[in-house]
């Protein structure tokens, strides 16, 4: 009997894991893909974009509209090449009231360097990852 116990309880966490991992909505638009998750979005911007405030603007009012009133973080995969016009930083102040944390994930280290002077116009709490499950964990710990 122990044995079943200890297999139905591996089946469930298994499922329950499985359920966590992947997307509740996936968004394709014309400069990003945003996966979406309970408490915070991925986006991965399309390669040669020049991030712009028109830009920032669609994703607050996508966001807004996908989170409402919960708290949420915005965690950027930097797969691509792409400029980020760091003013864009000031237009988070519309979502500032639910939006917790800013993470910046790249293997590149000019993306890297471009990040951590990005930080320097953020308002909300904002790291710099190399690991994807390292940011989508500093952000969940900054949503509790």
């Amino acid at each position: 009997m122990k044995l079943v116990d200890t297999e139905i309880l591996y089946l469930v966490f298994s499922t329950y894991l499985n359920v966590m991992s992947a997307p509740i909505k996936t968004l394709e638009l014309e400069f990003t893909t945003l996966e979406f998750y309970s408490n915070y979005v991925i986006s991965r911007v399309h390669e040669e974009i020049v991030f712009s405030k028109q830009h920032i603007q669609e994703l607050v009012e996508i966001c807004s509209e996908a989170f409402k009133d919960t708290k949420f973080a915005y965690i950027s995969k930097r797969d691509h090449v792409y400029n980020v016009d760091p003013n864009v930083y000031r237009e988070l102040e519309i979502v500032r009231k639910n939006l917790m944390a800013v993470a910046i994930v790249s293997d590149r280290v000019s993306t890297l360097n471009i990040a951590h002077f990005e930080k320097t116009f953020a308002k909300v709490n904002f790291e710099i990852f190399i690991s994807l499950e390292d940011a989508i964990d500093w952000a969940t710990g900054i949503l509790k």
